[in-house]
């Protein structure tokens, strides 16, 4: 289980490769995720939060393989952690993506977390796992992730673990082991038969005996998931007394099915659309246009009840007409704003709701590249040592 509750939050930065106007190529803009990740290594940010989407026409985040992009960032930052936020552990075989994050640990000097998810766009699931799709069916889905996400959990904690389940069995029955001459003799992998009954995995973490594991989700399903698995949870959307009850009952879960007291908001943390400017009017200016993009895209997907507290009407007249930008504010979805401002948000956060750490979005699509950049310095110069000072 990841344990945050120091006296000052951690902030980590969500790092998006977003191309939505076409102007660069990929490796372009890989040269800016690395001159950012680098930039927020130096200046103290605790993490940066890699994510995993496939075949982007609309340039949101054109990373296919953060797992191949966090060892490339491992090698050129010093102490930040490298997260995956998150893999789509339902599109990958989950021996395969044991060992790529194995790995990826140990090239990180075990500086590895990980967020696994189901996956949510259809146009990915469907190309690469047409069975793990949630159009067919959301329990197929969840027995998929639950599956791959055990298996990943027992090849990295187990000297030798076997699996048999729905979908997967290893070892795979009827294979003869033998070793290599001059090699060891290994006990406990073949029966009388010689035939394999366990495996290991190489390497295993250099973290043991996991690296600190997340879950990404917004529902209580999710949340009681996330809490019964060991599972640290990430959310986004819900604000107010949704969020509240949420964190209420991550912490319940783990209380009854380990004993484990947790303060509220531990062991979870909060995703926000960040920028920073010197005045709250240049920040809304800079960010409004992009925010206004993303709004249409997710009020036509979900409609607006997904930025809305508990007990809200999405019908109320005292909402007509009100700007996305004021809307989202208003309701704690955006940390926008100059330093002061941002900080003062995040502080309020921490009082209401507990929470201690924070990943920031600041790359988001539509957002001028320069403008992001300059957030990104303005937050490690200005809004992180108001946090931990």
């Amino acid at each position: 289980m990841n344990d945050y509750s120091a006296d000052s939050p951690r902030v980590d930065l969500s790092l998006k490769l977003s191309n939505r106007e076409g102007r660069e190529n990929w490796s372009e803009l890989l040269a800016m995720a690395r001159g950012r990740a680098q930039t927020a290594d130096a200046l103290g940010y605790h993490g940066v939060w890699l994510g995993e989407h496939h075949f982007e026409r609309d340039g949101s985040d054109v990373v296919p393989n953060p797992v191949m992009l966090g060892a490339d960032l491992a090698a050129r930052t010093e102490r930040m952690r490298i997260c995956m936020g998150a893999v789509t552990a339902t599109v990958w075989h989950p021996l395969r993506l044991a060992e790529d994050l194995a790995m990826l640990d140990h090239f990180s000097r075990g500086r590895l977390e990980v967020a696994f998810s189901r996956g949510i766009a259809a146009s990915e699931i469907v190309n690469l796992n047409p069975e793990a799709d949630r159009r067919g069916s959301q329990e197929t889905s969840k027995a998929i992730w639950h599956e791959n996400l055990e298996i990943v959990r027992r090849a990295w904690s187990e000297d030798k673990f076997n699996w048999q389940g729905e979908r997967h069995t290893f070892p795979q029955p009827g294979i003869q082991y033998k070793s290599a001459p001059g090699a060891p003799k290994r006990e406990g992998y073949t029966d009388e038969n010689g035939e394999m009954v366990k495996m290991s995995l190489a390497p295993r973490p250099l973290q043991s005996p996991t690296p600190p594991m997340w879950s990404v989700t917004e529902t209580e399903g999710g949340f009681t998931e996330a809490a019964e698995a060991g599972l640290g949870a990430i959310t986004w959307y819900p604000t107010g007394k949704r969020l509240r009850g949420l964190l209420e009952l991550h912490r319940d879960t783990v209380a009854r099915k380990t004993g484990r007291k947790l303060q509220l908001g531990e062991n979870c943390a909060l995703s926000r659309l960040t920028l920073v400017a010197k005045t709250d009017a240049e920040a809304r200016e800079r960010f409004e246009p992009a925010l206004n993009d993303h709004y249409e895209f997710i009020y036509n997907a979900r409609k607006e009840n997904v930025w809305l507290d508990e007990g809200e009407d999405p019908n109320d007249p005292s909402l007509e007409g009100v700007k996305p930008f004021e809307l989202l504010m208003e309701r704690n979805h955006l940390l926008v704003g100059s330093p002061e401002t941002v900080v003062e948000r995040i502080k309020g956060f921490g009082k209401s709701h507990g929470i201690r750490h924070w990943l920031i979005s600041t790359t988001m699509p539509g957002v001028d590249p320069a403008a992001a950049d300059e957030s990104i310095e303005l937050f490690g110069q200005e809004v992180l040592p108001a946090l931990t000072g």
